[in-house]
């Protein structure tokens, strides 16, 4: 699970942590940072699997602007702590992410490279011990099992160089040698992005290099195809979500004209036929997001605890009425997975008031956002008089 991020000179973000709980909204106007906090961890969750100026043209379209504007500092700072669990054994990591990035006028220059990073790992025999360090190419590497079989506990390193283009972590093997480490990684990867929109929900095409539903969900059809062919039982749990939405519902039907497409059709008792492109925007929009929320019930085995799950304002186009038995579905402790949302809706943020230690108000400023916590008591207090979107609306939370 994430216990905390901290930003540095990361977009809007200078030196913010963000502490989530299980179930999380961030609040704020337009332009304060909600997207630069998901963003950070996004970036995060890229970068173990790709080299830096990959990770930073998925989530920002670019790979120069990704430093302060404001500041004159040419370093940025992420760092993570999260509890996994190994062989049964609660283990705390703190990974650290160190880059260089050129100012505007520098975009010659190359946009990333990474400067230092570490991986430290506490719990049983392991108190704070480094896995893995990397300062300007000179890297190493522990070799865990060499260090809990030997009676002293002497750390034993293996030494290499190593680029600048890229985290060493994205570069790890997976090896019986470096278990903790390769949970680390596989943790930080499984974490998920969604800001849905409706035409890629529609989309048709197979998209074969996206595992599961791609940040728009421009796979949705065929991620639903697999499910209905491999995981009918969860099919059947996700057609009785969508029911609430669009009662006729009876199955999930499909046409496969070549390998590289697969096409949606709700079907109703009558198996009358309705394509997605019949489909209103938020029953799509609420398709995709029940899809997740299953999925994410689904994981934490491999990757040692639960997904850490951002869905930036899943109110678009949608009845918020319907958002209520999605969320009441998830666990706020976060055993089932950490969810973050964004919003600008205030009959959303209603369905918050009993989770109040996850909402979070993003402020502007310059030269960085502010991260508020709303003080919970404070907020109960005046749940008797108002909802918590009028609070908002009134600017009473932070």
């Amino acid at each position: 699970m994430l216990i905390s991020l901290r930003a540095d000179n990361f977009r809007s973000l200078i030196n913010v942590e963000f502490v989530p709980a299980g179930l999380n909204l961030l609040l704020g106007p337009n332009n304060a940072g909600k997207t630069n906090l998901c963003s950070a961890l996004r970036f995060l969750s890229l970068s173990a699997g790709m080299t830096l100026d990959s990770a930073a043209q998925t989530t920002f379209g670019e790979t120069w602007n990704v430093r302060n504007m404001y500041v004159d500092r040419g370093q940025i700072s992420l760092e993570v702590r999260c509890q996994l669990s190994y062989a049964d054994q609660k283990l705390d990591f703190i990974y650290r992410l160190v880059l260089d990035s050129p100012r505007q006028k520098e975009v010659s220059r190359p946009p990333l490279r990474l400067a230092e990073e570490s991986l430290i790992v506490d719990g049983g025999c392991f108190q704070k011990t480094k896995l893995l360090d990397n300062k300007l190419g000179q890297a190493r590497m522990l070799h865990e099992e060499g260090f809990v079989s030997r009676r002293d506990n002497s750390p034993f390193y293996v030494e290499t160089l190593a680029g600048n283009e890229a985290t060493m972590l994205s570069q790890l093997y997976e090896l019986r040698d470096n278990p903790r480490a390769t949970l680390f990684k596989k943790y930080l990867r499984s974490w998920m992005y969604f800001n849905f929109s409706p035409d890629a929900l529609r989309a048709s095409e197979v998209l074969r290099d996206h595992r599961f539903l791609r940040h728009d969900g421009a796979n949705l059809s065929r991620v639903l195809c697999d499910m209905h062919n491999e995981k009918p039982r969860l099919e059947r749990k996700l057609l009785m979500m969508v029911k609430t939405l669009e009662p006729k519902l009876d199955l999930f039907s499909f046409a496969t004209p070549d390998p590289e497409h697969v096409y949606l059709f709700l079907e109703d008792e009558k198996a009358n036929r309705f394509g997605a492109r019949s489909i209103s925007d938020g029953t799509m929009r609420f398709l995709g997001m029940a899809c997740v929320l299953l999925a994410a019930q689904e994981m934490g085995s491999e990757t040692g605890g639960p997904p850490l799950v951002i869905i930036e304002e899943p109110e678009n186009g949608l009845y918020v009425g319907h958002l209520k038995p999605l969320l009441q579905g998830i666990d706020p402790t976060g055993r089932g997975g950490q969810f973050i949302f964004t919003s600008h809706s205030p009959y959303f943020m209603d369905l918050f008031d009993a989770n109040l230690d996850g909402v979070f108000v993003v402020k502007p400023g310059l030269p960085s956002s502010r991260l508020v916590k709303p003080e919970a008591d404070h907020v109960r207090r005046l749940l008797h008089d108002m909802s918590l979107g009028e609070m908002h609306f009134r600017e009473l939370l932070a």
